[in-house]
């Protein structure tokens, strides 16, 4: 068909063209402007009415998420959106006892990797001391996966020089490095009460000051 403009003015001119209803596209046009209209209307109403956003919890969903991400931030960590059970493990002790993840189910765990070679991990250890006093009644544990390999006296002697009271655990073998796939040291997990990875981040911290106090406190107050 041939695209003529004196038909198209035609069959806008009554008496000129034959009465037919109107075309399916002409409806969609319709009906598509009347939702926009609505939609648009809406979304207007909502924006002026500061109540209908708190009434759909619009407003503390987006508080909350950058709160979230401010907490981790602080502490250069890397929230996970969506939280994965975590790998458990079952690695000995300095004393020669079993130690596993899943037994701290319920509480706030990190998992520190770390060696007596690493200047850095040495350098955080007697901060990470701090926190675990600090919070360690209240659901929080800490597990330090050495992965000195074959240098077990090593580690008892840095920890008992350092008087480290939380829980070193020894990877001899590095199977646990592997499936956390860590790449440097130190590299720091932390689980929630749930037994799921909230977030990582490579590199030392410094973990007894108020950003780490906060970020502690907040999963913390996490239900499980």
């Amino acid at each position: 068909m041939v695209f003529n403009p004196k038909v198209v003015l035609a069959m806008g001119v009554e008496g000129l063209s034959p009465r037919r209803s109107p075309s399916r596209a002409r409806k969609w046009i319709v009906l598509v402007t009347f939702f926009l209209v609505l939609f648009s209307g809406a979304a207007l109403l909502i924006s002026k009415n500061q109540e209908l956003l708190a009434l759909f919890g619009l407003q503390a969903q987006k508080k909350t998420f950058e709160g979230d991400l401010g907490v981790f931030r602080n502490m250069s960590f890397l929230p996970n959106v969506h939280r994965v059970e975590a790998t458990n493990f079952l690695l000995k002790t300095l004393d020669g006892q079993g130690r596993t993840l899943t037994q701290d189910r319920g509480k706030v765990v990190l998992v520190n990797f770390w060696a007596t070679w690493c200047p850095p991990c040495i350098r955080e250890m007697p901060s990470m001391q701090i926190l675990y006093e600090k919070y360690r009644k209240q659901g929080f544990e800490i597990i330090a996966v050495s992965v000195d390999q074959g240098n077990t006296d090593a580690v008892r002697e840095f920890a008992e020089k350092l008087n480290l009271e939380f829980s070193i655990v020894l990877d001899l073998e590095n199977t646990v490095k592997t499936a956390y796939r860590v790449r440097a040291l130190p590299t720091n997990y932390l689980i929630d009460r749930s037994g799921r990875v909230v977030a990582w981040g490579m590199g030392a911290r410094t973990w007894d000051r108020k950003e780490a106090f906060s970020l502690i406190e907040h999963l913390l107050k996490e239900k499980g």
